[in-house]
């Protein structure tokens, strides 16, 4: 693991493999790590005889082992089952507890298709771009996205592209609005899609896109009116501004440093929804 994490109960000699994700852990305090920083791909796989003989075994939690063992053979809900681990040790707080078995309880009953696109999004939502780039274009490239309805297949292309588009990568943002738009038709979708072909400056795309899909020209005027709003943000015509001045004329230090400023804010974004 890459993370310092402070063990309070046993060490095992011989660790217990987390096959999903290739992972050795060899505690329940790194046990309890993992379920927290993975509950999107966590499935009822977690709940086998083999980690809970592993648990009285090597952890020396006898007590434990059992109830986890009565669970698997009760078919109990895979939150509860998770909620004894988590409870059994002082790694989680209370609210980190509640907040991994609600989310669990959520998807719990979710095919692995529709738990892997749960994960992306919510990467998504932390702004962990290139992190939600991978997962989605993992899940579109592996079989379980055969599983999914036609309509989500195209919520997932949708997602994907708005991470390309927020990382100035058009040409792909649009790619994957396209592929997403023939599956789940949705006009938002249709929208992004020509917003990404505007942004890219590709005229010809767009125009061919408005034909493909024959929007309606007041839906196509739309679009460019938001577009058109979206450049005139303070910092943008700041910028313009100070570009200007320093083409045609007024090369102050100011305008250098209007300059300066913005790219460096610009970078610092950037870097940021970059991290991986």
């Amino acid at each position: 693991m890459s993370t310092l994490i402070y063990c309070k109960n046993s060490i095992a000699a011989t660790p217990y493999y987390i096959e999903e994700v290739s992972l050795n852990v060899y505690s329940l305090e790194e046990l309890s790590y993992y379920i927290l920083n993975n509950v999107y791909l966590l499935s009822t796989k977690l709940m086998n005889a083999e980690l809970c003989n592993w648990i009285g075994r090597e952890l020396k939690f006898p007590k434990l082992a059992s109830e986890l063992q009565a669970m698997v053979q009760n078919n109990s809900p895979l939150h509860i089952f998770v909620g004894h681990i988590l409870s059994a040790n002082g790694y989680a707080s209370n609210k980190e507890i509640k907040d991994a078995l609600s989310i669990i309880s959520t998807f719990e009953n979710k095919s692995e298709a529709e738990r892997r696109k749960l994960r992306a999004d919510r990467l998504m939502l932390g702004n962990k771009l290139v992190d939600a780039i991978y997962e989605y274009e993992t899940l579109l490239a592996e079989d379980v996205a055969k599983t999914m309805p036609r309509t989500v297949e195209g919520d997932v292309y949708h997602n994907l592209g708005c991470a390309f588009a927020k990382l100035f990568f058009f040409d792909e943002a649009s790619k994957c609005f396209d592929e997403g738009y023939k599956r789940n038709q949705k006009k938002q979708t249709l929208y992004c899609l020509l917003y990404a072909a505007r942004c890219g400056k590709d005229k010809l795309a767009f125009e061919e896109y408005v034909s493909k899909y024959q929007v309606p020209r007041s839906d196509v005027e739309e679009v460019l009116q938001i577009v058109s709003r979206s450049t005139i943000k303070e910092d943008i015509v700041g910028f313009d501004s100070a570009i200007n001045d320093l083409l045609y004329g007024d090369s102050s230090q100011g305008s250098k440093e209007t300059i300066q400023n913005v790219i460096n804010n610009w970078k610092e974004e950037y870097i940021k929804i970059c991290r991986i």
